[in-house]
């Protein structure tokens, strides 16, 4: 019996639309205030290297493992697994993209190149719908030029700039701000 080759391309399809998808994803952490930088940061491409990825449709996930690095324009991101958590919008035709991107959750050493700063972390979370990035773990940082905030949870809102530091018992916040003004002197 002969499989008909649209039923051969669906495990291609979904692993298409996942990129699709994490074009999107990337796009939330390139500077995107002007519409000049946006329309150019959708032409640049997403390169994901990692050693393994696994697409699981009934769990509307995908999760790249060992060594990732994801790569769009001025944005790097590494750690030891990148997961992709999507939604379902619709029955997806060949033409449409009815499934679009939740969530995205970094795990293991990770490290964000963004906007002039780095982020490092033990895990990192991006909310899509909110444009809220969360880092969690011991000394999660954020460093932009010589200033620098630490703390075991740091949540960064997008759309209006605002960040948000918490401690725990183990971590307390900590800022290193350089002012050109004398400060508390």
């Amino acid at each position: 019996m002969r499989t008909r080759p649209s039923n051969m391309l669906q495990p291609l399809k979904g692993t298409l639309v996942f990129m699709a998808a994490a074009i999107i994803i990337f796009m939330a952490f390139r500077p995107g205030f002007s519409q000049e930088v946006t329309k150019k940061a959708k032409s640049d491409p997403i390169r994901i290297t990692a050693d393994k990825l696994v697409a699981d449709n009934q769990k509307r996930s995908a999760v790249f493992s060992g060594s990732v690095k994801a790569v769009q324009g001025n944005t790097v991101i590494t750690t030891d697994r990148l997961t992709l958590y999507y939604t379902s919008q619709g029955e997806a035709t060949p033409s449409s993209q009815a499934d679009s991107i939740e969530r995205m959750e970094a795990l293991g050493h990770v490290r964000i190149e963004f906007d002039n700063k780095v982020a490092v972390s033990n895990q990192a979370v991006y909310i899509i719908a909110e444009r809220k990035l969360i880092l969690t773990g011991q000394e999660s940082k954020v460093v932009s030029g010589q200033d620098e905030i630490v703390g075991s949870k740091i949540t960064f809102y997008r759309d209006n700039g605002r960040v948000a530091l918490e401690g725990d018992d183990q971590t307390r916040v900590k800022a290193i701000i350089h002012s050109d003004q004398r400060g508390l002197n």
